[in-house]
């Protein structure tokens, strides 16, 4: 029984006595009242040891980190293995609370524990390990006071395979820009994610992207240094020329910092970006001797593995940038078509490059436009610029800055003439057929016969040329005539107006004449004359009238008298006389 214990019965057993205690007899045998001894006895007991794993049990990739949380109440000692695994680590916990341990599997084979283990007080029980503590799973204890409180275990898995995929990215990209922005460490990768499209051929200048898909790397990279030496902790990753011909040396380009070799890590996604900066690569005229191998390997400086060990590889293929440029429609515009003028390029720089398009005319009004394209996933780029108020008459420039040889092209931005031409031609109807008008700002085409006199007109024209136009007649016209055509403008309404003056070109007006072959005129008709016809004798009909009967003429020489003849009949009987005495005399 305790001193304290003891101390306490005493004077218990004098207060149930009636015997005062000794004034300033405390439980712990010190100076202090009676009541304070009474108060004293709840806080004096201690509390019961605890502790446990926060997150239960543990899993974790070979090669990387993994961080064992626990909560104690006061001093305890966390175990991980035992000697029956070959490693045997014991880290001292202060205090109370709670406390992570972080635990570098890569590198268990150093001789101090500090060098893996952080958080707490660790102690190494077993030999320092050949390699990265093994696959396997591991028992890990927590005592507090001395006491077992919890167990708990630690999974440690084999490495996953590492895979490897090519990408492009353009020039215009800084991985130094997104390095260390995310979390733990990590680079922000969001940029070059949405920056590098898929592929394998690369045009120099931009960046050969490789994405691995990695297992277990995480502790061992150093951004600056993967030339697979012990400062490199065992990673190497080198492009090297496949095919350098015979008596050379293949080029290798190895990832340091003089290497244009840049690395955006993304543990948290198992992954790894190696960027190449192509532009100081120079490209060899057979195009075998461009192809690059790029591999990632583990030396034994990693812990990982016993000798050289690749892990992952792919090839990309050089080639010097290539660029085309040419309008959309036609290298000529007049003043009609669309002031829009589109021009699209094709080339083989990486989708997302930033391009300039410059189109230049130095007379005679200078102008100078600049147009921003983007290079397309189909590797297509386009831009338009706006002619509407560029002078005419004159060419222009059309190219891709950086690129000019390859892609100049010559604008022709026309002022054209008015002109009209019209053929000989038999008219059809009323239509005069046009051959062709060339109309600068719109009008219609006005016909005149040979006297200048006005005969007809066409419809509106817009500004533009025009085939087989027609004019519509607005008077007959008849036999073969020369016509002429002119050009008018119109109004500002496009209506026509009659006394305009014709489009004219160095003072002459804008004509044209034809022979033009219309029916001929129609030839009056006389009056028809009335001619006389011989009656027919009517053929007696029976009448209702009643029938007078004649007495018959008397003989000759009787006296009786006659109905005369009338005027008419008297000349005809002479006329009859006359026709039978001339027919006898032709027949004597």
């Amino acid at each position: 029984m305790s001193h304290a214990t003891v101390t306490l019965a005493v004077v218990a057993a004098l207060l149930l006595s009636g015997v005062a205690p000794v004034a300033g007899l405390t439980a712990a045998g010190t100076a202090g009242s009676t009541a304070g001894a009474l108060d004293s006895p709840v806080s004096a007991q201690t509390e019961e040891a605890s502790g446990s794993f926060t997150e239960g049990n543990l899993t974790v990739t070979r090669g990387n980190e993994v961080t064992i949380a626990v909560s104690h109440s006061g001093s305890g000692t966390l175990t991980i293995g035992g000697s029956e695994y070959g490693f045997n680590v014991t880290v001292d916990l202060g205090g109370s609370g709670t406390t992570e341990v972080v635990l570098d599997t890569r590198a268990t084979t150093a001789s101090d524990p500090a060098e893996f283990i952080d958080g707490g007080s660790a102690t190494m029980h077993s030999p320092p390990l050949d390699e990265a503590l093994e696959p396997e799973r591991y028992l890990l204890r927590l005592e507090v006071d001395g006491v077992e409180q919890d167990l708990s275990t630690l999974t440690v898995e084999p490495r996953g395979e590492t895979t490897a995929a090519s990408f492009r990215a353009p020039e215009s990209f800084a991985p130094a820009e997104y390095t260390g922005g995310g979390e733990d460490g990590d680079a922000d990768v969001g940029p070059l994610e949405a920056a590098m499209s898929e592929g394998s051929t690369v045009a120099r200048g931009d960046y050969a992207v490789i994405r691995f898909e990695e297992s277990g790397l995480e502790t061992a990279l150093n951004e600056s240094d993967l030339t697979g030496s012990a400062a490199a902790n065992g990673l190497k990753l080198n492009f090297t020329q496949t095919d350098p011909g015979p008596n050379h040396a293949a080029r290798e380009y190895v990832a340091t910092d003089g290497g244009n070799v840049s690395v955006l890590p993304s543990f948290s996604n198992d992954r790894l970006y190696v960027l190449w900066n192509t532009s100081a690569v120079p490209i060899e005229t057979q195009s075998g001797r461009n192809q690059y191998q790029a591999t990632f390997a583990l030396t034994d400086e990693s812990g990982l593995v016993e000798s050289e060990t690749t892990l992952a590889t792919t090839t990309f293929t050089l080639e010097e940038p290539s660029m085309s440029l040419s309008p959309v429609e036609d290298a000529t515009h007049y003043p009609w078509d669309n002031a829009t003028f589109p021009v699209t390029g094709k080339t083989n720089r990486a989708p997302g490059t930033e391009l300039e398009v410059r189109l230049r005319s130095p007379d005679p009004n200078a102008f100078l436009q600049l147009q921003d394209a983007t290079v397309d996933q189909s590797g297509t780029f386009e831009a338009a610029f706006d002619l509407g108020s560029v002078s005419r008459g004159t060419n222009a420039t059309l190219w891709v800055q950086e690129y000019f040889l390859q892609t100049k092209q010559k604008v022709h931005l026309v002022a054209p003439d008015p002109s009209v031409r019209i053929d000989n031609q038999t008219a059809n109807g009323t239509a005069i057929e046009v051959g062709a008008a060339e109309i600068p700002n719109g009008g219609f085409v006005r016909l005149e016969d040979a006297a200048g006199e006005p005969v007809g007109r066409s419809d509106y024209l817009e500004p533009g040329r025009h085939a087989n136009a027609t004019a519509e007649l607005s008077t007959p016209l008849f036999e073969a005539q020369r016509l002429r055509a002119e050009l008018v403008p119109a109004d500002e309404d496009e209506s026509y107006r009659a006394n305009v003056e014709p489009y004219t070109t160095d003072g002459y007006v804008v004509n044209d004449t034809a022979v033009v072959d219309f029916p001929p005129a129609p030839t009056e008709t006389p009056a028809p004359t009335q001619t006389a016809t011989q009656t027919a004798t009517p053929t007696p009909t029976a009448t209702p009238y009643p029938v007078v009967t004649r007495t018959p003429l008397p003989p000759s020489g009787a006296t009786q008298s006659s109905v005369p003849l009338s005027p008419a009949v008297a000349i005809a009987a002479v006329l009859a006389l006359g026709a039978f005495l001339a027919r006898r005399g032709d027949a004597s």
